[in-house]
């Protein structure tokens, strides 16, 4: 009964506390094997594991990383024909005999005639700068909150609030990417896109497999701790933001990537027609496009979601007293504006920053001035700056522009905004 865990990890430093916490308490340790790539930078190292024969490392130097998908589809050609795999980040806790629980729940759903279980959910929540690390106990469900402006669903964990009740795993609509656990043969049935850089990773997670004929499930009992934070660690947007001519395997920025990586989740899910070719990284055969959308509750060509839904409730969707909701056209933005200290211009008679939020047609929707004082003590923190904002236009790029008392104003820097990362709130008005 041997479980294949998958870990992309970008310049992690909780990956060794992961991979301890994932041994130590395991009812079967040595029935693990580890498909990991290990994108890292020099501070990093994973010697005590190097040499253990069950561990299987790809060492890529974080300048050669392409993204999420293209480390995921790395990971899955480590793959020798475990029983089961698991993937998760690496930034997790484990609870005790994770493995023996994770297995009983999925025997129990074979039983029950459900030939291929995929068991998943957002995972409950620890902080490891806390001393109370383990901030809830409670299992989660997967929730869809909206559509962003890209086409991707954003989801938020929900507790379950009669889990102490529940003798089994419940339906879920959605697979989550920092978990789930299923049959090994996943890695050969599902190949994970190289091209999807982040966003909409989870969304085709959960529509292939679905198509594939596995059946979605979250845990009734808790399985393991998530660390949702991502100030504590360089991102693999925070990197690659400038082409690398020298680097030939680096020759694109992120926000290329993640553009060209969002027209292809737009094809899979039929909400738009980009010509492109999926081939293997499309629809599975077993169920259809259509059947998903009714099993959820979505309709991605006019992006809206039942109310039964948005309500978490358990499917399959019911076909009676249907209410679709669409998506609003006029939104809150909170934006988060990161730079790069090396990337603006300086002199001693610094006045202010101009920040700006533009659209696609270079349309000014909000500026920021901010004062030379005020600008050192952000730079000092943690070089980014939050910008809220009420629109009906989508915002697409942010521009920093240094304004000096001789010079006037200094080169400015344009970077375009990912929605799935730069705006980490979206609210409805």
């Amino acid at each position: 009964m041997s479980i294949f865990i998958q870990i992309a990890s970008y310049r992690d430093p909780e990956l060794k506390p992961t991979i301890k916490s994932i041994l130590e308490n395991a009812s079967y340790p040595d029935k693990l094997t580890f498909g990991i790539c290990w994108q890292h930078g020099e501070d990093e190292n994973l010697n005590e594991y190097i040499k253990d024969h069950r561990f299987r490392i790809m060492d890529i130097w974080w300048e050669n990383s392409k993204g999420l998908g293209w480390a995921r589809s790395k990971i899955q050609k480590m793959y020798a024909n475990e029983t089961y795999t698991m993937q998760i980040d690496s930034h997790h806790r484990f609870v005790k005999n994770w493995d023996t629980e994770l297995i009983q729940m999925y025997e129990q759903l074979q039983k029950k005639g459900y030939e291929k279980p995929i068991i998943t959910s957002y995972a409950a929540v620890y902080d490891p700068d806390d001393k109370d690390i383990y901030k809830t106990s409670e299992p989660y469900i997967m929730r869809a909150d909206k559509f962003t402006p890209y086409g991707t669903i954003m989801f938020y964990p929900y507790y379950i609030p009669n889990y102490q009740e529940l003798k089994e795993p419940l339906r879920a609509r959605f697979v989550s990417g920092h978990f789930f656990f299923t049959t090994g043969l996943h890695c050969k049935e599902y190949k994970y896109d190289p091209q999807v850089y982040f966003a909409g990773d989870e969304i085709s997670l959960s529509i292939r497999s679905f198509t594939l004929g596995y059946d979605l499930f979250h845990p009734h009992k808790l399985i393991m701790w998530h660390h949702y934070g991502r100030n504590y660690r360089r991102k693999h947007w925070d990197d690659h933001t400038l082409e690398n001519k020298q680097n030939k395997t680096v020759n694109k920025t992120w926000y290329e990537r993640d553009e060209y990586s969002k027209q292809r989740i737009r094809q899979l899910l039929k909400e738009e027609d980009h010509g492109i070719f999926l081939g293997k990284y499309g629809h599975g055969k077993v169920r259809t496009h259509k059947e998903y959308e009714l099993y959820a509750g979505i309709n991605f060509k006019e992006r809206k979601l039942q109310q039964y839904t948005l309500d978490g409730k358990e499917p399959p969707n019911t076909t009676e007293n249907i209410v679709w909701l669409p998506n609003e056209r006029e939104h809150e933005y909170e934006i988060t504006v990161r730079w790069n200290i090396d990337e603006i211009d300086k002199c001693d008679d610094l006045q202010f920053w101009y920040i700006g939020i533009l659209d696609k047609n270079d349309v000014e929707l909000i500026r920021k001035d901010l004062p030379f004082s005020e600008y050192k003590d952000i730079m000092n923190k943690n070089n980014q700056y939050v910008i809220k904002l009420i629109t009906k236009k989508q915002p697409y790029k942010y521009k920093i522009w240094p304004y000096s008392v001789s010079k006037k104003w200094l080169k400015a820097i344009d970077k375009v905004i990912n929605i799935d990362i730069d705006i980490d709130n979206i609210k409805e008005i």
